[in-house]
This record gives structure tokens, sequence and C-alpha cells, in this order.
């Protein structure tokens, strides 16, 4: 092969040895930045050939792209997929057969369909490992502004459910928080009109959260926007300054915390349910009956083992606790198989939460924490919610993520493979950081390229 002697062909002959495709603009980029240094040093000296000495300097573009090539691929998760699909597939496995008796009341999960979500959230989970997270970043107002045309469509769509919610809507809720972080990511570097958009943008998702209506998915967005916009504003991303941005963020969170406490207070059902949720006795026939029937299930089981349905309700269990194929999965599955096949699934949930958390506070790139910490905080309220739910404090209902609803497992799944998304692109997404690199000639330092 004949040496370049131009900037353009060392790049071009180097970019060809790098198999990865998302690498080969970063790493050029760099690689391009410091020919043209050499070739001003040597200009300036002078040299009327600048360029090219500068290129034959460098060394033969072959080794040079082997050797970045060798250290800029991708970072498989294999253990993450693989506890995540194991995770899902216990889910629906345990779904399927915990209800399978109950066709005589028509609440027996139907196995394929749990089986084709099983698939969906396998695909998605793919897909959202595969995706460029970076790409969806500087694109972020579409994100958002797409986000808002689904959330609209779905809100027209003639399917409600028998209380008048939407179903469907109430599901894409949790693709919120992620849309909010793109968006506020999009309002970067803008100064104060930046800021105001970044917080302007959590009103319209706000307003479908109310018009599902799903107080719980309002948690989600209202919590994980002010954990991003926290990082935004340590990390300066509007250009006003660390503490200005943390002071305004701090005090609109705090106004909404305050309105939000008012509010559940001064509504009549709200301070009946969060009072229910504590003291279900004395509301034993409304909102404090499902409570009542939670801990009646759990109170009778055992450490391993079908427990003993113990209640004053003279029908069957699966009459008797509502939702006990959906959002009550868990209580099912502590009275059919006992406290320890429970505790084995939080725990599973548990470790590939704590695992992803563990990565991200290892992540040097901005946007990337931001996604997984958008993604990762949802999932967390989820799993502790259900949780809570079905050990008898009915304070909000919620899936767990990755065991109940099928169309929430598919989410989930997604949502984690973004996650791994961004660790699978740690070593060409870092920043500040600067890797030594052998060449044939010398030794230089390439400092990866900020995402």
């Amino acid at each position: 092969m004949e040496k370049p002697d131009t900037i353009r062909g060392y790049l071009d002959a180097v970019a060809e040895q790098i198999r990865w495709r998302r690498a080969r603009p970063v790493v050029t980029w760099e690689l391009e930045r410091h020919l043209e240094d050499q070739r001003d040093a040597f200009a300036a000296e002078g040299h009327e050939d600048a360029e090219a000495m500068a290129v034959a300097e460098m060394g033969d573009p072959v080794s040079v792209g082997a050797e970045l090539d060798r250290m800029h691929r991708p970072k498989p998760q294999w253990g993450l997929l693989a506890l995540a699909i194991l995770l899902a597939l216990a889910g629906t496995v345990l779904r399927v057969w915990l209800t399978a008796d109950w066709d005589a009341y028509y609440m027996a999960i139907n196995p394929y369909r749990a089986g084709l979500a099983f698939l969906l959230g396998s695909g998605a989970l793919l897909v959202g490992y595969f995706l460029d997270y970076g790409w969806l970043g500087r694109r972020g107002g579409w994100v958002y502004l797409g986000t808002l045309v689904v959330s609209f469509l779905l809100l027209v769509l003639p399917h409600r459910m028998p209380n008048g919610v939407h179903y469907y809507l109430r599901c894409v809720v949790l693709l919120y928080p992620l849309a909010y972080t793109f968006w506020v990511y999009a309002c970067r570097k803008k100064g104060w009109p930046g800021l105001l958009a970044a917080m302007a943008g959590v009103f319209p998702l706000f307003w479908f959260c109310q018009t599902a209506p799903y107080l719980f998915g309002t948690l989600l967005l209202l919590s994980t926007g002010t954990l991003v916009l926290l990082i935004a504003a340590w990390q300066d991303w509007f250009g006003i300054g660390r503490w200005k941005t943390l002071w305004v963020t701090a005090a609109c969170a705090g106004a909404s915390a305050i309105g939000t406490v008012w509010y559940t207070f001064r509504d009549v059902y709200a301070s009946a349910r969060l009072a229910a949720a504590f003291h279900p006795e004395q509301f034993a026939d409304g909102v404090g009956y499902h409570a009542i029937q939670i801990q009646n299930a759990i109170a009778g089981a055992k450490w391993l083992g079908e427990g003993i349905w113990n209640s004053a309700d003279s029908r069957p269990y699966a009459l008797s606790v509502p939702g006990s194929g959906t959002d009550n999965f868990l209580t099912t599955l502590i009275h059919r198989l006992g406290w320890l096949p429970f505790l084995l699934v939080v725990l599973a949930f548990a470790t590939l939460a704590v695992w992803i958390l563990l990565r991200c506070l290892r992540q040097s790139s901005q946007l990337g924490k931001a996604v997984v910490l958008a993604t990762l905080l949802p999932l967390c309220l989820q799993a502790l919610f259900s949780i809570a739910w079905n050990l008898g404090l009915t304070l909000l209902s919620s899936p767990f993520p990755l065991i109940t609803s099928n169309i929430n497992t598919v989410l989930a799944m997604f949502l984690i493979g973004l996650c791994l998304s961004v660790f699978r692109e740690e070593r060409i997404a870092r920043e500040n950081v600067c890797d030594k690199i052998s060449f044939p000639k010398y030794r230089i330092k390439i400092s990866i390229q900020k995402v």
C-alpha cells in the first residue's frame, strides 16, 4: 500500500482499519487535530512540505489504524443482558404457571400473549442495546416532539378502560423521563432561555400524565426530571453558572414538592388513600379493603410452599385479592410459593439495578450518565412501590419491572437495553480522558472526543 502524503489521505487509510463505525469519526477527529498541530509546527519552522512531514512522522497508517481498532471496540455486556433476559423469562413462566388454574374465573394469564411479550421484550432489549444514545442526544428535540405526538395519538384512540383510564397512554408514560432527558440535553449552551425551555418541557408531559390519568407516572416524571435538571445544573449545561442553575432548579423542585403536599391534603380522595395505606382497618369497606386482603394473604404465607388463605371473605384467593394476576402478582407469588421465591425475585432485580448503578457512577460521559439514571430511576421506583403495595402499604400501585404486565415488560427491557448501550460505547464516549497509544515512531496522547 502506497503511503499517503496528505492528512486526508492518512485519515482515510487509518479509518479503513477501524471496524467499529461509530469509533471512526471520534478517533479520526482527534487524530486530525494532532496532525494539523504537527503540520503547523513544521510550517512555523519554515518547512515547505510541512503536511507531508507531519504525515510521515506519524508512521504507517495501517499499523496506527490496527492499534486504534484494537483499543476502540464495543464493550459487550453479556452478563447484564443475560440477567435481564433471565429475569423477564422467570416473570413470564411464573405468571403463566401460578395463574393456570384460574380459568374458571377468567383470570388466567394467556400464555401466548405472555410468550409474545417476552419475545418482543427481548427484541426491544437488543434494539436499545445496539441503539446509539449519542445519536438520540444530538436529536433530543425531535425525540421529545415525537414523544408528544405519540402521546397525543394514544390519547385520542377510542380504547379506554371502563373507569375512563387511557391504558396505553399510561404505559408510554414510563418513557417520559427518558424523552425529557433528551429534551434537557437539547437545551444545552443556550443560557437562561435554554434553562427556561428545559423546565417548560415538563409541562406537556405532566399534562398527559394527568389526562391519562396516572398519578404514579406523574411521580416518575417529576422525580426523574428534577434529578436530570440537577445533573444539568451541576455540569453547567446551560452556561449560566453551576450555582445559579442549582438554586433555580432547587427552588422550582421545592415549590413542586410543596404544591404536591398541599394537593394531597386538600383532595378528599387522596387524603383517604393516604390514611387507608397506614390504617386500612378504618376503611375496611372502602379504600382499605385492598390492603386488608393483601395482609390476609401474606399473613398465612410460609417460608416455602403454598400458604393458608385466612380471610373472612368466603371467595377463593384469586377473586378476593384485586389484581392478583397483575399489580398484586407479587402477593400471589408469596401466597402460592412462599417468601423465599419472592425474596429471590427481588434480589435478582436489585442485583441488576445495583450493577447498572455502579457502572453508571463510573461513567464520565455526561449524556451517558443522565440517560442511565433517567432509565434506572423509574424502574427502581416501580420496584419499590410495587413491593410496598404487595406487602400491604397501598400508596400507589405499580407493576414490578420484568415480572408483571406484558407491555411494561417490553418497555422496561428497552430501557435496560439503552442503559447497556451506554456501557457498550464507553470506550468512545469518555470525557476528559487520555489514552496512551503506541505508534511505530513515538507515543502520543489521544484525548477522546467529548460526546
